[in-house]
């Protein structure tokens, strides 16, 4: 059984046109999602808030806390 030829495409460098291209693409896609996750459901922003305050009350708890001293 003689062997299968395999056919590759030839590799097309990426110029700086294309790597512009993809990432605004990337930009606009994650842009659009931010977007309409704000606006569905505008709770978001006070749990964020929320969230962040938790987190800082938190750290400034471990931060006051004070350690024994070694015998």
């Amino acid at each position: 059984m003689p062997p299968i030829a395999v056919r590759r495409r030839p590799v097309v460098p990426a110029t700086p046109m294309r790597v512009r291209g993809s990432a605004v693409i990337e930009y606009s896609i994650i842009t659009f999602f931010v977007v309409v996750v704000l606006i569905a459901n505008p709770n978001v922003v006070s749990q964020l808030m929320q969230a962040m305050k938790d987190v800082y009350e938190a750290f400034s708890y471990a931060l006051s806390m004070t350690y024994p001293t070694p015998d």
